[in-house]
């Protein structure tokens, strides 16, 4: 593992370091200087992405992006963010698949990505998990919320945050062809708690 790589592990929380050194153990991209994500949230809207990752030191963007389907696991609009409101995160389901995009993030941007989405926060708001998903040859990083949060608990101000969020995530859907109808559901249920219907 390399020495920037080894310094981010440090910061990390026991359970997401953890898995980068498991990663670290099973990838060669690392070697490449990368690591390969798999994203299914607003990191497929490409200039969120890049505002974000400006934000947090590091600007880059969705290097060597591609359409990805993860089995055995569905996308809830659940996990509390300061940023958003409210956040989408992924369960183990046996019927569901969740469809996305797996990306590269360069190890001098792993540092601003991880702060991006909250995993080197005093107390996180996601970890890293290892997925395996049929068109990888090797498995990848992914990101699972840890402050789970009803939808219906939302305040104005947050539900307005939540809708934003959800449609810049919609918008990225579009770009990759993603299936969204599940965003749609959450995007009209937000429109509707806020009287837009």
């Amino acid at each position: 593992m390399s020495k920037d790589l080894e310094l981010i592990q440090e910061k990390l929380p026991n359970r997401s370091a953890s898995v980068l050194q498991e990663y670290g153990k099973k990838s060669p991209s690392i070697a490449e200087g990368k690591l390969r994500f798999f994203s299914y949230g607003s990191n497929m809207n490409e200039q969120k992405f890049r505002e974000d990752t400006k934000r947090c030191c590091y600007e880059f963007g969705l290097i060597t992006a591609e359409k990805r389907t993860l089995a055995g696991f569905k996308r809830v609009l659940c996990n509390k963010s300061k940023n958003h409101g409210l956040a989408f995160s992924i369960h183990p389901s046996d019927k569901d698949n969740v469809e996305g995009i797996c990306h590269d993030v360069p190890i001098e941007g792993l540092e601003s990505f991880l702060k991006k989405e909250g995993v080197l926060l005093k107390e996180p708001t996601y970890e890293l998990i290892l997925v395996s998903i049929s068109e990888e040859q090797q498995p990848v990083l992914t990101l699972v919320g840890l402050k789970p949060f009803s939808m219906e608990r939302l305040n104005y101000e947050r539900a307005r945050k939540a809708l934003e969020y959800v449609i810049a995530s919609i918008n990225g859907s579009k770009r990759w062809s993603v299936d969204y109808s599940d965003m749609l559901e959450a995007k009209n249920k937000l429109r509707e708690m806020l009287g837009e219907v």
